[in-house]
């Protein structure tokens, strides 16, 4: 390598340009600032189990984050995650009552995270409403259904070892929980989706530009569908969790997850205009919500802080996010403009 080359790749403006294209970067930062914060302002934050209480608190929002950054990456938004949580909860606890297997229970939680994403699909898709709009009619569908069926009244008298296992209220190894694996290896999996199949390269495709994806012969209608089938998947698996860690499903059991969601994977460096996003994202941001929301709670703060808490982290990211387009846009045009030199 050359003396050139090696001035070039370390020259400050690169290092600096990397930086801020690359959202990972700053949601990590940011965490990383929330807990040297919480342990110079609030010693109690590493007493005791707190932090894997902080980590297992974040696993149900960490797995809607993962299916709604991959709709946000196909270009859509997914409002109907946290109604669709509460009511494959509903479906699981209510297997388990009538004395179902406890996989039939998940079976039944599962068809119902998959049906919301087919028909958030459908109404996107075939009937043409906007993503908002659609996924909105769903989440009013969803909750509807759900207070209907259980007349108000919270589900109760389901659990079982098994279950509680699920919730993670009972440990598998010292302090870590089957919630926690679960999500891991969900990460895992719909990460390598992203990353390493044809499917995943045509979210982004038809995120970045459906009239052009559509046009390179990919099927974008179906495309769509399948990313929320992916985020009423990972809806119903994050409501089993609930259903198990909470004891109780009560009507308005989803309320707000949606918000949480999304703010966590926009602050993980999803793009509400679609064509970027990353697991990894999603669950730093995930992480950085819980830890904010813990560090209130650790301090005393009224809980009604939160929401203005989330708010002013999602106008942070928000901007951040605002700030990496740019950057990148510049670094594209200083590289086009190099090679044309170059060509020159």
């Amino acid at each position: 390598m050359s003396e050139r080359t090696t001035r070039r790749d370390i020259h400050p403006r690169a290092v600096l340009d990397k930086i801020l294209v690359d959202p990972i970067l700053g949601v990590a930062v940011l965490l990383i600032v929330f807990a040297i914060f919480a342990a110079v302002a609030l010693p109690v934050f590493y007493a005791g189990n707190n932090l894997f209480n902080l980590l297992g608190s974040s696993i149900t929002v960490m797995i809607l984050a993962i299916g709604v950054t991959v709709v946000l990456i196909s270009g859509g938004i997914d409002l109907s995650v946290g109604a669709v949580m509460a009511l494959a909860a509903g479906a699981a606890a209510s297997a388990m009552r009538l004395g179902a297997p406890v996989f039939l229970a998940f079976i039944a939680a599962i068809v119902v995270g998959i049906a919301a994403g087919l028909l958030n699909g459908f109404l996107v898709t075939r009937v043409g409403l906007p993503d908002f709009i659609a996924t909105l009619s769903t989440l009013g569908f969803a909750s509807g259904v759900l207070y209907i069926w259980t007349q108000g009244v919270p589900i109760i008298g389901y659990m079982t070892p098994e279950f509680r296992l699920v919730g993670g209220l009972q440990p598998l190894l010292g302090p870590i929980t089957l919630p926690m694996i679960i999500a891991a290896v969900l990460a895992l999996i719909i990460g390598w989706l992203l990353r390493s199949t044809p499917l995943g390269t045509r979210f982004f495709a038809v995120g970045s530009n459906a009239v052009a994806a559509r046009q390179s012969g990919i099927p974008v209608r179906w495309v769509k569908t399948q990313a929320y089938i992916v985020s009423g998947t990972c809806a119903a698996i994050a409501g089993i969790i609930l259903a198990g860690r909470n004891n109780n499903v009560p009507a308005d059991l989803g309320t707000g997850y949606e918000i949480q969601a999304i703010s966590a994977a926009i602050i993980g460096g999803a793009s509400l205009m679609g064509g970027r996003g990353r697991v990894l994202g999603a669950v730093l941001g995930a992480l950085t919500l819980a830890l904010a929301i813990n560090i209130i709670n650790l301090a005393g703060v009224p809980s009604s802080f939160q929401k203005i808490v989330i708010g002013v982290i999602l106008l942070v990211a928000v901007g951040a996010n605002f700030i990496s387009d740019q950057v990148r846009a510049g670094v594209l045009r200083r590289r086009t403009a190099h090679l044309a030199s170059r060509a020159a």
